[in-house]
Order: C-alpha cells, then sequence, then structure tokens
C-alpha cells in the first residue's frame, strides 16, 4: 500500500504537476491532500481542476485548509477601506476573483479533519493544522501537543500548515507532515512531498524534495501583475522559490510589530506600503 500525501499547495501548479509527475512510476494506491489549494500563486483553478481531475481516477482524500476558509468568508471581496494595503490583502483579493462559485460549493463540502483507514494498517488521522482547529501548528516539543494528541484515537497524525516537514513521535503519536508542495521552507525552493509505505502492520514515510522550474512561476507571476496586485507578499514568495527560508508570516509579524510601533496601533490588514517595505528590508536582506 503506497499513499502519497501533499499539502499546502497554494496555487503552484507547476509545483504540483512535478509532484503528481513523479509519482507515475511508483504504483500510488491513493492521494492524500490536506488542504490549502489557494494561496500565493496564479490561476488557482489551474490547481483545482487538477484535483477535480485526479479524483475522478483514483481515490482520493482531501481536506479544507485556512486559505480555502478565507475565500469562502470572503475576505477578498470588495472593500474600499482595505484599498491602500495591497501587501496585506492583494493575494487574497486575487485568490478571490479566480475562485468559482463551483469551487466554494466544493470547498464548503470538504472536512476539516478526517479518519482514513485501510485495511491491515492503523488508521490515520488527516488534519490541515491540527485535527481541533486548521489554523493551530503541531510544532514538535510544543507543550500543548500533549492536550490536542490527548483528544486523538490514531496512533498516526498527518498535518500540514508549517511548510516544514516532520517526522516526529510523542505522547504516543506518529505525527508526520509532509512540507509544502508550492512554498517550502527549508532554503531548497523544492516542491515537498511524501509516500507513506504500508507494510507488515505499520507507516513509513518516504519523503521527496522535487526540483522544478520556478523560474518559470515566477514569469506567470510577472505576467499576472501579482507584483502590482500584492507587492511586498510577492517579494517574499519569489525569495522562497530563489531558495529563501523566511516565510510570509514572519515578514507580516515584523510588519505588525512597525506598524504598531509607529502609529500605536495596528489592526489587519491595515499595514502601509512603507512600513511593508522597512519589514521586507529587515527581514530578507
Amino acid at each position: 500500500m503506497n499513499i502519497a500525501v501533499l499539502s499546502d499547495i497554494h496555487s503552484n501548479h507547476t509545483a504540483l504537476e512535478a509532484c503528481l509527475d513523479s509519482f507515475k512510476n511508483k504504483e500510488i494506491d491513493a492521494y492524500i491532500f490536506l488542504g490549502d489549494y489557494i494561496g500565493e500563486f496564479p490561476c488557482p483553478e489551474r490547481t483545482l481542476d487538477k484535483l477535480y481531475a485526479l479524483q475522478k481516477e483514483i481515490p482520493c482524500y482531501i481536506l479544507r485548509g485556512n486559505k480555502e476558509e478565507y475565500q469562502m468568508r470572503g475576505i477578498g471581496g470588495e472593500n474600499p477601506a482595505w484599498d491602500p494595503y495591497p501587501s496585506t490583502i492583494g493575494m487574497i483579493r486575487y485568490g478571490f476573483r479566480h475562485t468559482r462559485e463551483t469551487d466554494l460549493t466544493y470547498f464548503e463540502k470538504l472536512p476539516t479533519t478526517m479518519r482514513v483507514e485501510f485495511e491491515g494498517l492503523p488508521a490515520l488521522r488527516i488534519c490541515h493544522g491540527s485535527p481541533r482547529a486548521v489554523r493551530e501548528d503541531i510544532i514538535p516539543g510544543n507543550p500543548v501537543n500533549e492536550e490536542i494528541f490527548a483528544e486523538v484515537e490514531e496512533d498516526y497524525i498527518l498535518c500540514g500548515h508549517t511548510h516544514r516537514v516532520v517526522r516526529e513521535k510523542e505522547h504516543g503519536k506518529t505525527v508526520l507532515n509532509p512540507g509544502s508542495v508550492g512554498l517550502s521552507l527549508d532554503g531548497s525552493g523544492c516542491a515537498q512531498c511524501m509516500i507513506l509505505h504500508g507494510k507488515d502492520g505499520a507507516w513509513e514515510p518516504e519523503y521527496l524534495s522535487i526540483p522544478y522550474d520556478t523560474s518559470k512561476v515566477i514569469e506567470e507571476m510577472k505576467s499576472e501583475k501579482l507584483y502590482e496586485q500584492a507587492p511586498y507578499w510577492t517579494k517574499v514568495t519569489e525569495s522562497l522559490l530563489k531558495g529563501g527560508d523566511r516565510s510570509h508570516g514572519v515578514v507580516l509579524s515584523r510588519a505588525m510589530a512597525l506598524c504598531e510601533e509607529q502609529t500605536g496601533v495596528c489592526n489587519w490588514p491595515e499595514i502601509p506600503e512603507s512600513i511593508w517595505k522597512q519589514a521586507y528590508e529587515e527581514v530578507i536582506f
């Protein structure tokens, strides 16, 4: 039994294609997708169409991530008061414009966690962030893990969201995170995914790091004018594609701290572009 596990594609259909191509000669029996199909890259409908086609060909277990929930909530819709803050809200707005009604209907039907079972092998608990919240990180050694895991019956937990590969055993649970297909944070600029090999009553993960043409992705980002629609957010994306390891969350946190220091208050997404520029230059360079 071989199960392909992918998470955090973030609309990077080029990286997704590289992963799917790598699986063609590996006798994959099923796919597990852990959420965040929309995100930092152009044309999210291309990623979603690949998912729709794949699940017609092979068993797929597909979860909803926080990026899908943003679109379900309509955060990227019209709000003129947010127009001055493109680096904060621009990519969510771009995703909103490229999310079809059929996609929203699909997202609403997706679970945020589920139990997956294959005959003769331990059951899997799959989730995006944690089994109890899509935006909750499972980080090795975090004291809150004991509380999270106490609520989980299964011995194996598959999670995403952090964009970092994890293989850890804590409090009787084996936690496996495949990393991110679209936007890895390990400095490699590669697409990350995993194959779970089921044998002799146990699961053994095989982690894959797959090179792909990141220059093609950057050119598509330019042609879709993402640098104009979400200036510094997109610059962080480019940095990661080129092998950087500083996430959007790190730059955003610094921008919000600077905003509060300089203005006395910081309400997301109201971060001026001048402050984004300062945060980007401090964190990335």
